[in-house]
């Protein structure tokens, strides 16, 4: 009897065991829960925290109050090292360095409206505290103690649902000020519909760079609906206050509703956006948030992350690499963002409404430059239809703009950056898997713009086409970027050739093949970089390695690896393996964060540079891109200011993953990975064909950055390059790492990732 008692108190024991946590251990965080959306929000990154949908239309974050439209806090709405709030905008995008969006702002606030908001930022404002602050995908909420109101909010793709509680006996109010946005408005309406507790309205913005709302503009309709009755409402016009008018329009707009005193009475608002119409922002609403249920609102977000964030998980590493890792996924499911309301409608390129296909999303804000390097394959990976979509919708672009979009933000081209990437981007994701699109008609489009200088909208297009196509080069005397502009040519070029030999276009490959090879056009044997060159033909002079002239946001060292496709001409050209492994030894013996184009060492902070880490594949010295690339992710952390430089839409988070799994796309258009070795124990991928990819490290942690050997599906790998179709199947590719460096793995005559001539 007693040892059937023991026997029982022991299996009771040992179930208690398994299911309790231990006193002081660590619990596995999930995914979702891994993301900090702070990161990247304080000195370089320009991140927002705000709620959002992955890939959603609308995002409810807060933005700063500043004084002029030249400070930093402008571009992303928010800066963590502000102490104020002054309104929450309904649009914003993330990680770019001009003022964007922001559109829309609305604050909830107490007491007196004795001040006009209108282009006041400084109106109503109330300070904040991040320790009583909270940001999770889909999530964010922050207390006002000047108004005493506790907000918070949670979005879907179209809408989102906030709740204010109001802790003051004063009057509450909502004021919507949508001067205070980025850059202003050119024009708008507001609307007061009493009856219903609703306001509605638009704005027409734009300017980006140019921070003036006329040029390039576009339109954005709201609506926004309350569960309170209306105590008082009205409206500003400029500087006059007009209670109980419901309705105003201009460039100098604002409006209020009022609820009275709601202490410990919290209120509601639901709000949706769209690019078509006020009509079409209702129906928005409706569809997808029917009722005042935040926290069913905020469950099936928090679904819908985890599905997106769990397509490639991670294990081993520090809680912080973790969290940083996750929430650089998730930084590159923010943007582009879904273009197209509910019922299929969005506003085209050519300023009409269209319909997009059944089945499809319409997608818009691409940051092509940026993006084409790292964001568009690592898209592709985790989300293949979306991508599809996205190449998709830049084909619809161009049908009704005239040529393809090079940067656009809604249905504008801003075309800020050289080069055209568009095509880099589609052909990269193509490589990836993701090919559900008209592919006859996109390389069709490549090819009629690429080969007669077209505009996009009136802007941009492939700019200085003539002259490339004359010369071989831009002239610098013709276009200041004459040098990086030639050089992001060849890449696009490049692209193009591999769309145009998926579509069984052979003749237009080899032509396109050929103009990819123009880098050797601008290559100077005298100091054996590449130089920018006049009409001429004569080299520009003076010249330095770290001059900026002819390179936007560069030099001619940092854009000296900027020929992923054919980095053995490179090597050639410079005179060979030893000279290219020394000049590379110089360029990364400092790693550079923020702005720094004017320096000659490793830029982390910028995009062009990113490919770079990697070259030392191609020159049989693998480990020392091994070691290079965890030199590369200790520059980021999970913390505000974990990230190196402008995030540029997920750019730099894509970065960071790839870097952190041990797979980087060096070439664009081409689908597959070099290789420098994972940072985390186990890594798995669910491939867009339904299969699972488990990449394991054996001593994968910092101190162990080194290769020691690599087996995919039990089979020996010796070279520095794995093609994507091979990986695509699903399979275990194991690595063992170590702490001092296989002077032999990845260093046979055919390791090196591959050249196109």
């Amino acid at each position: 009897m007693l040892r059937m008692l023991r026997t029982k108190f022991y299996i009771i024991l040992s179930v208690l065991m398994s299911v309790l946590p231990l006193s002081g251990a660590s619990q596995p965080v999930s995914s979702y829960d891994a993301v900090n959306p702070f990161i990247g929000t304080g000195n370089e990154g320009n991140c927002y925290p705000g709620a959002q949908a992955p890939f959603g239309m609308i995002s409810i974050s807060p933005n700063n109050p500043f004084d002029k439209k030249e400070d930093v806090a402008s571009r992303p709405g928010y800066k963590y090292s502000r102490t104020e709030i002054n309104g929450f905008g309904m649009t914003h995008f993330s990680g770019v360095g001009c003022h964007a969006m922001q559109d829309l702002q609305f604050l909830p606030v107490t007491g007196s409206l004795d001040r006009t908001p209108v282009g006041d930022r400084f109106a109503y404002r109330s300070k904040f505290s991040h320790e009583h602050e909270t940001a999770k995908p889909g999530y964010y909420a922050v207390s006002l103690p000047d108004y005493q109101v506790d907000t918070k909010f949670t979005a879907m793709p179209h809408s989102a649902i906030g709740e204010f509680a109001f802790k003051s006996a004063d009057d509450a109010h909502c004021v919507f000020m949508p001067t205070n946005s980025a850059n202003g408005i050119g024009a708008g309406e507001l609307h007061i519909e009493t009856s219903s507790m609703t306001v509605t309205g638009w704005v027409s913005t734009g300017g980006f760079c140019w921070r003036d709302p006329h040029d390039r503009p576009y339109r954005v309709y709201f609506v926004a609906k309350f569960n309170a009755r209306f105590s008082d409402y009205g409206t500003w016009k400029g500087r006059e206050k007009f209670p109980r008018q419901s309705n105003v329009a201009g460039d100098d707009i604002a409006a209020f509703v009022s609820f009275g005193n709601r202490k410990d009475r919290p209120v509601k608002m639901k709000m949706a956006i769209s690019y078509v119409s006020i009509d079409n922002a209702r129906q928005n609403l409706n569809a997808e948030i029917s009722c005042w249920d935040f926290d069913g609102v905020h469950s099936t977000v928090q679904d819908e992350w985890t599905d997106y964030l769990s397509r490639m998980t991670v294990e081993g590493g520090t809680e912080a690499e973790r969290k940083t890792f996750y929430t650089a996924v998730y930084h590159n499911l923010l943007h582009p963002n879904i273009y197209n309301d509910v019922n299929g409608a969005y506003m085209g390129f050519d300023d009409k409404v269209h319909q997009v296909e059944p089945g499809r999303k319409q997608y818009a804000n691409f940051s092509l430059w940026d993006t084409y390097r790292t964001s568009s394959f690592l898209q592709a990976l985790l989300a293949p239809k979306e991508s599809s979509d996205m190449i998709q919708s830049l084909l619809h672009d161009a049908e009704q703009g005239g040529a393809y979009p090079n940067w656009s933000m809604n249905n504008v081209e801003y075309g800020v950056m050289n080069g055209y990437s568009t095509f880099p981007f589609i052909a990269a994701m193509y490589a990836m898997g993701a090919r559900d699109f008209d592919l006859q008609a996109s390389k069709d489009m490549m090819k009629k713009v690429s080969t007669s200088y077209l505009k996009c909208k009136g802007y941009q297009g492939w700019v200085c086409l003539d002259d490339y196509m004359r010369y071989g080069y831009v002239p610098v005397d013709k276009h200041g970027h004459g040098a990086s502009m030639t050089l992001e040519y060849c890449i696009d070029d490049f692209s193009i050739a591999q769309i145009c030999k998926a579509a069984g276009d052979s003749s237009a490959y080899s032509y396109y093949m050929d103009r990819a090879q123009n880098f050797e056009n601008i290559f100077d044997k005298e100091t054996r970089l590449f130089r920018p060159r006049k009409q001429d033909g004569s080299f520009l002079s003076p010249f330095t390695e770290t001059g900026t002239d002819g390179y936007n946001e560069g030099n001619a060292i940092q854009y000296f690896w900027s020929v992923p496709h054919n980095m053995d001409a490179v090597i050639s050209l410079a005179g060979g393996r030893k000279f290219v492994e020394d000049r590379l030894d110089a360029f990364t013996s400092k790693i550079n964060r923020g702005w720094a184009p004017d320096q000659p060492y490793y830029w982390l902070g910028n995009e062009p540079c990113f490919g770079s880490a990697f070259v030392y594949n191609y020159l049989g010295k693998p480990w020392k891109s091994q070691l290079l690339v965890r030199k590369v992710l200790s520059s980021f952390n999970d913390t505000p200011d974990g990230l190196p430089g402008d995030d540029d839409a997920g750019a730099m988070s894509a970065l960071y993953v790839f870097s952190a799994i041990g797979l980087y796309p060096c070439i664009p258009g081409i689908g597959g990975f070099t290789v420098t070795g994972p940072l985390f124990d186990r890594v798995q991928i669910k491939t867009g064909k339904g299969k699972v990819l488990v990449i394991t490290a054996q001593n994968a942690p910092t101190v162990n950055p080194y290769i020691q050997s690599v087996r995919f599906n039990k089979k020996d790998v010796t070279s520095t390059w794995i093609p994507w179709h091979q990986l695509e199947n699903g399979g275990v590719l194991d690595f063992v790492m170590g702490n001092m460096p296989d002077r032999h793995w990845g260093t046979g005559s055919n390791a090196a990732p591959p050249s196109f001539y």
